[in-house]
């Protein structure tokens, strides 16, 4: 594996000699920092398609930026701080538009406690028909208990 970076949550390990677009590696980077940090609801959601799909952990499905922003605005009741880390990503062939991501979500609850599960997600993209750019069109997640 090749990681890109030292000593930073949001930096992931690839296969060595895979071909992926930066701009997709990127995203990925740009998602998690998004994804933790409170209040970056707008730039969460500029992550996503405007028809993106979301399926959490617990199966349930969001359709569609504005749902998708209500999970991240919902993300942070009771739970004041969280850092995900996308340890490993395996990308679908070179140049491909869909990704595993293999890493753990730590979390900080308001009681005072420390939780720290294992992550795995499934990731696809597609390109924005107004920027040309990367975007998430679909998520699902999983966390191990």
């Amino acid at each position: 594996m090749v990681t890109q970076g030292v000593d930073d949550a949001y930096v992931s390990e690839y296969p060595p000699g895979c071909r992926l677009d930066p701009s997709i590696k990127s995203l990925i980077r740009h998602y998690y920092t998004q994804v933790d940090t409170q209040g970056k609801h707008r730039e969460y959601s500029e992550c996503w398609a405007e028809a993106g799909i979301l399926i959490v952990s617990d199966g349930k499905e969001f359709r569609g930026r504005d749902a998708i922003s209500g999970v991240h605005l919902g993300m942070w009741n009771s739970i004041p701080k969280r850092t995900h880390r996308p340890l490993k990503v395996y990308p679908f062939g070179d140049d491909a538009t869909e990704v595993a991501i293999i890493g753990t979500v730590e979390y900080w609850p308001d009681d005072g406690g420390y939780i720290k599960k294992d992550m795995a997600a499934r990731m696809k993209f597609q390109r924005s028909p107004k920027t040309s750019k990367p975007e998430i069109a679909s998520l699902q997640v999983w966390l191990i208990t």
